[in-house]
């Protein structure tokens, strides 16, 4: 019974270390940044819409927003779970469910745009991402192969889960060419990160399931409270209009080069490196009737830029078990999260309802970073939504001052797989036909109120 427990204990190490996967929406990308954005399924990249944050979307749209002051206020929620069954010879000996109890989050984001003259503009933009906090808590029963005491929680440590939070400060300057056509603009982005994980012991050997490490640096893996880290990169964006009624836009971010998070050397590949990965935007606006604007946007995050980030998890995990350092968790080519590179597609439409009345609506569809080989290591965070419908409306009280709204759903999502490396490790020991079914599964909402004072 205790060697069944080693190997189920093993079947889910990869799951313990998922750590970059929930926000709002495209893996851990926000759908949109700005409310006016997000009401248009965080499209825009072509239509500045008289909205600040268009500096996180295209820093070149700031030269068609007016003088202004903007911020906004998210709701947050993604539905997190999982359930799974583990077999030997095809007849199930272990079964468990779980869901986070961490559920709800804040995401503020402020904004300021200034004219300097009619083709110079400055602006501002603070925002956050992440907003992926998991508890899972130590409850009696099966819970990922843990039976028993419910003190020893979901991975025999107690409570378990992570928290990953991203703030982002981004000063613009755009410029006017060729009479007021094309806009080019370029963002200075400095990142501020800050991250915790805690119930992991089991893995860096230090926990009551008896396994070996799977980490280089043990004391740097789990339960060092937050670290955080600094780090810098770059945003540049052009818009062009070659009529009155069609506007194209582009931009392109940079991986955002992070300080390592020291007090997490042994988590995350090349000790503890967590950069940023980057970005590309193209679209067009066009406004195809009176007062109805349509935007579509295609966007590329290059989560493959980044070893912690896209690193295979369990086929790593079984050759750091092997005895190739390089390749456990913290190691010069550690495992990670198995992500992919992803295209996201952005459909939005806004009618000018009324002179003070906006209203909005967009679909965003984008791929899903995790494949079924890598389910058990997003077992915690799994952020494999691909839909999102989205809906919003601005009301202008006056010339200043204006009221905002959005909302955001992304129905369920699942992907299942099996776990290969129980199976190595079944095998290795001598037990072939041990196998693990698991599903991981995510649902979101997301509420986002913004208010623009104009002077």
């Amino acid at each position: 019974m205790t060697f069944k427990r080693t190997l189920l204990a093993a079947a889910i190490t990869g799951a313990t270390f998922a750590t970059g996967a929930a926000h709002a929406t495209n893996g851990y990308f926000s759908h949109g940044f700005g409310v006016k954005s997000m009401g248009m399924a965080g499209g825009g990249v072509a239509f500045a819409n008289d909205n600040t944050m268009i500096i996180a979307t295209n820093p070149a749209g700031i030269t068609d927003v007016s003088n202004q002051i903007h911020g906004d206020l998210s709701w947050f929620r993604p539905e997190r779970g999982y359930k799974y069954t583990t077999y030997m010879s095809g007849q199930p000996v272990v079964s468990g469910k779980g869901d986070s109890d961490r559920k709800a989050f804040y995401i503020p984001s402020l904004g300021m745009t200034y004219a300097l003259t009619d083709q110079d503009s400055i602006g501002l933009a603070i925002y956050g991402n992440g907003g992926m906090n998991t508890d899972f808590p130590a409850v009696s029963g099966n819970y990922l192969g843990f039976p028993g005491d419910p003190s020893v929680g979901p991975y025999g440590a107690g409570s378990a889960g992570v928290d990953l939070e991203q703030m982002f400060i981004s000063p613009t300057y755009a410029r006017k060419f060729m009479d007021d056509k094309l806009s080019v603009g370029v963002s200075a982005i400095i990142v501020r990160q800050k991250f915790s994980a805690k119930g992991l012991e089991n893995f860096n050997g230090t926990g009551p399931a008896g396994l070996p490490s799977f980490s280089v640096d043990p004391a740097n893996m789990t339960g060092n409270n937050h670290d955080k880290s600094w780090g810098y990169g770059g945003k540049i964006g052009v818009t062009f209009k070659p009529t009155d009624m069609l506007t194209l836009g582009a931009s392109y971010q940079t991986k955002m080069r992070m300080d390592e998070f020291d007090d997490y050397a042994g988590l995350f590949a090349e000790g503890g490196d967590f950069d940023i990965p980057s970005s590309w935007t193209i679209g067009l606006a066009a406004e195809v009737v009176d007062d109805v604007t349509l935007t579509f946007d295609f966007q590329r995050i290059n989560y493959g830029g980044v070893k912690s980030i896209s690193n295979p998890s369990n086929e790593y995990l079984f050759m750091c078990m092997g005895g190739d350092s390089s390749k456990c968790l913290g190691g010069s080519n550690g495992a990670g999260f198995g992500w992919s590179d992803i295209n996201v597609y952005k459909l939005g439409a806004q009618w000018q309802a009324t002179p003070q009345l906006q209203l909005r609506a967009g679909w965003n569809r984008g791929d899903n970073p995790i494949s079924s080989e890598d389910a058990l290591f997003n077992t915690i965070a799994p952020g494999v939504v691909k839909n999102h419908f989205t809906a919003g409306f601005s009301y202008a009280f006056n010339q200043n001052h204006e009221l905002h709204g959005a909302f955001m759903y992304a129905p369920e999502v699942s992907v299942s797989g099996d776990d290969p490396l129980l199976t190595n490790i079944a095998a290795q020991q001598g037990m072939p036909g041990v196998t693990q079914d698991l599903k991981i599964k995510m649902k979101q909402y997301e509420a986002t109120v913004g208010y623009t004072y104009r002077f």
